[in-house]
């Protein structure tokens, strides 16, 4: 019989609501600090208005985790009219406090209806790639049982794979998501980062993927990366692609010609995604990405 499903995401996963095809979803706003006041995404509080502020201001800012009682409401709102809750959650290797959030929000219902919990292991256009493939996945196999379920999600999740151009790694290390040596790669050496998140890696931790001195050197790299990934899994055609970009007017030019390299890639959907305000805290200006699921 099939499951009526609802699903529950962050908004930290490079999409924006209108491009995510499915109705029974809602989207909570981590909450973001800019020199101590707190915002949450909007019209006006974006990632271009953060950016516009580093790059103008010096600012300081911060995120903090999904509110507990925020997702709990959602799930009591909805729990009578739906069989199963699915929450779409970014890597705990990044954010151990979001996903114990999500587990004590589990507990909370675990008499009353089923919430699947899916850790990411992936962060921004990553959270979308995985919540794409579940949504393809419910609508193509809407009788799997809880169990099913969970276990196609963790298949998902191990196949999808995520690189990022960070000009400026100091923000990923001011937010904490990596460490001081990390950060000084860009910076001290003069290169070009690029870093990773792999779903087949149980630690869900941003990796070092490579580095380049020009921006063609590392879109270069990040389609060589990707091809080989396409080789190790022994696939010949990429399901969907989600590009990223949105974090101010710096390397749009090396944005695009990463969409194109991936455009000639043997992939079944590119989405163009955006970027939010919460992420724009870590990415900092001029920072893009490409996210797959195999």
């Amino acid at each position: 019989m099939s499951k009526k499903i609802f699903i529950i995401v962050g908004d930290n996963l490079g999409l924006s609501r209108k491009q995510i095809d499915y109705d029974a979803l809602e989207i909570v706003k981590f909450p973001v600090f800019v020199d101590g006041v707190e915002y949450r995404q909007s019209e006006e509080h974006n990632a271009k208005w953060l950016i516009s502020k580093y790059e103008k201001e010096k600012v300081v800012a911060k995120s903090s985790t999904l509110i507990h009682n925020e997702i709990a409401e959602i799930i009591e709102r909805n729990h009578a009219n739906y069989d199963v809750f699915i929450h779409v959650v970014m890597s705990s290797g990044l954010s151990a406090a979001s996903f114990r959030v999500a587990e004590n929000v589990r507990k909370q219902f675990e008499n009353i209806v089923p919430v699947i919990n899916v850790d990411t292991r992936q962060s921004i256009n990553g959270v979308g790639s995985v919540l794409l493939g579940i949504i393809d996945l419910i609508k193509t196999h809407p009788d799997l049982s809880v169990e099913e379920l969970a276990a196609a999600c963790q298949q998902i999740v191990e196949n999808t794979f995520s690189w990022f151009v960070f000009p400026d790694l100091n923000y990923l290390y001011k937010g904490g998501r990596i460490g001081k040596a990390q950060s000084l790669m860009g910076s001290v050496l003069h290169i070009i980062p690029v870093v990773g998140m792999m779903g087949n890696e149980k630690d869900g931790l941003i990796l070092a993927m490579g580095k380049g001195r020009t921006f063609r050197q590392v879109n270069d790299l990040i389609i060589e990366q990707i091809r080989a990934k396409m080789q190790e899994k022994s696939v010949n055609r990429i399901k969907r692609a989600i590009t990223l970009s949105g974090y101010g007017d710096k390397n749009q030019d090396a944005y695009a010609a990463l969409l194109e390299k991936i455009k000639t890639l043997p992939v079944d959907d590119v989405v163009e995604g955006e970027g939010g305000l919460v992420d724009a805290v870590y990415c900092g200006p001029g920072a893009y990405g490409v996210s797959i699921l195999l």
